[in-house]
């Protein structure tokens, strides 16, 4: 199918982005709970915003509205800002204007978008935490020097003895090793899954941020376009209240006439003033989510075209499923980790064994010191600790089946996406085709109303209806093309190649 012209736009807000994992701790797990709401809100501000609903107009699947979030204090403020939807603005404002293409917005979103560098952190305290967890079987080393002063008081029969006061000075270095600790071992081993879970998270991360990065992006450039849109169909409004004033002049129409076309040029005043609000806003968060400067200007290099989507079948794309995505990895890891503490806990009953050793120097001062050491040994066995290592492993046994339930959930989730993706990719493709024969029909349905109009044969309802179809089948076939660039984007991110394929599946060279 060739590529339409653009020329309009009426946005649909939708979801964009799927609950990709169950994290371990609370901050991402509002990460995902907020990724849900985006995903949860959707065509309110389209339908609002000039479609209405006419018999050419056709649902397209799943538009996505970065703003739809807040941080005013209102009644929305309820909802968690979504870490996805902000950013840490970095660089000076640039003077003039700045081009922007697709993949400059996702390079600077990969650097400063909030969500991405929270889950970057986060992963930095899973490798602390391994860190830490391993020192715990490494030989612990310290020295010490101290200098004392006392006296001694001695019972000897019944008598008090006391010795003058006199000071000291010692010179030590320690050394402790555990030498068996089966409990910690199997914490190191759980340490170092929740690396491996952490490092897959931040890969999921970035597949969200590119996710986030390419919706707003192509929501700015459907914005771009409806723009001269609204204004050509302005201008066509103003042209035809010309011609029907000239005529209610020369008394050829009634004055009823005027009065329609009138309402028709203030309407597309209305929809052009609504479409450059809308567009700045867009602009806006477009902005937010990759860290630009909010007073920076800058102009879309890349627009919003129509490019097939690549032949695949479900069987291949269930195999790219398996192999790249990375909140499936995560989960894996989730339950090796819980694996591991399930077997930490368990071995609290076996005994641990260290030993202890001293070496340095005691006297009167350093110059007159009497080299000395102590070497200990011990071991310690657990006899009696009140149900407690039993309390520990039903719990340590109650996530592991928790993360073992996440795990299966995740892997059927998977399979959902990239069926209900599918599902969208089809249909969008068929709004797009329905949508540009709607706009061909409805523009031969403008002329024939023109002509009818000025040789008299009807009057100016008819050509103000065929006026609105006009512009309803132009802004359904650019919101039919943005819903299949967004359904691309959906089914590159429900098989985890969102960062790999964007371009390739967008057209963007």
């Amino acid at each position: 199918m060739a590529e339409p012209p653009i020329r309009s736009v009426n946005w649909r807000r939708d979801p964009w982005i799927q609950p990709s994992q169950m994290k371990q701790n609370i901050k991402t797990r509002s990460i995902c709970l907020c990724c849900a709401l985006s995903l949860a809100a959707v065509v309110g501000r389209a339908q609002s915003q000039g479609t209405a609903g006419g018999a050419n107009s056709i649902n397209t699947p799943r538009p996505f509205d970065p703003g739809s979030n807040t941080t005013n204090p209102s009644a929305l403020a309820v909802q968690a800002q979504n870490p996805y939807l902000g950013s840490v603005p970095t660089g000076p404002v640039v003077p003039g204007i700045l081009p922007l293409g697709l993949h400059d917005s996702v390079l600077r979103a990969l650097r400063a978008n909030l969500g991405l560098i929270d889950t970057e952190k986060d992963h930095a305290q899973a490798r602390a935490a391994r860190m830490r967890a391993l020192s715990s079987l490494l030989p612990q080393l310290t020295a010490d020097s101290a200098q004392t002063y006392q006296n001694l008081v001695e019972n000897s029969i019944g008598l008090n003895v006391t010795t003058p006061a006199y000071n000291f000075q010692t010179a030590h270095v320690n050394i402790s090793q555990r030498l068996l600790d089966v409990p910690a071992s199997h914490e190191v081993a759980a340490a170092r899954k929740n690396v491996e879970a952490s490092s897959a998270e931040f890969a999921d991360a970035r597949n969200i941020v590119v996710l986030a990065a390419t919706s707003s992006y192509l929501l700015v450039a459907a914005g771009q376009v409806r723009l001269d849109t609204a204004r050509a169909q302005l201008a066509t409004a103003v042209a035809t209240e010309h011609l029907v004033r000239d005529r209610v002049t020369h008394q050829v129409s009634p004055q009823i006439e005027g009065i329609r076309a009138e309402v028709v040029r203030r309407s597309a005043e209305q929809r052009l003033a609504i479409a450059v609000a809308n567009y700045e806003k867009d602009k806006l968060a477009l902005t937010r989510i990759i860290g630009l400067p909010l007073a920076q200007e800058f102009r879309l290099t890349d627009g919003l075209t129509y490019t097939p989507a690549p032949d695949q079948s479900l069987d291949d794309l269930t195999a790219v499923v398996e192999n790249q995505r990375q909140d499936i990895r995560a989960a894996i890891a989730r339950v090796g980790e819980a694996v591991q503490n399930v077997k930490a806990q368990s071995a609290e009953r076996l005994p641990t064994v260290d030993i202890r050793a001293s070496a340095g120097e005691t006297g009167f001062n350093y110059s007159r010191s009497i080299a000395d050491y102590q070497v200990g040994a011990r071991i310690s066995v657990p006899l009696f600790t009140g149900r407690r290592i039993e309390s520990d492993v039903l719990t340590a046994k109650a996530a592991l089946e928790r993360r073992e339930a996440e795990l299966a959930d995740i892997q059927a989730r998977a399979i959902y996406d990239v069926r209900t993706a599918m599902l969208d990719l089809k249909a969008s493709e068929t709004s797009v085709e329905v949508a540009v024969d709607n706009v061909t029909l409805a523009q031969e349905g403008l002329r024939q109303a023109r002509d009818r109009f000025e040789n008299g044969v009807t009057n100016s309802v008819e050509l103000v209806q065929a006026q609105q179809d006009v512009a309803e089948a132009e802004d359904n076939r650019i919101a039919s093309i943005y819903s299949h660039s967004l359904a691309k984007l959906m089914l590159i991110r429900a098989t985890g190649t969102a960062e790999a394929n964007y371009l390739t599946y967008l057209g963007v060279r």
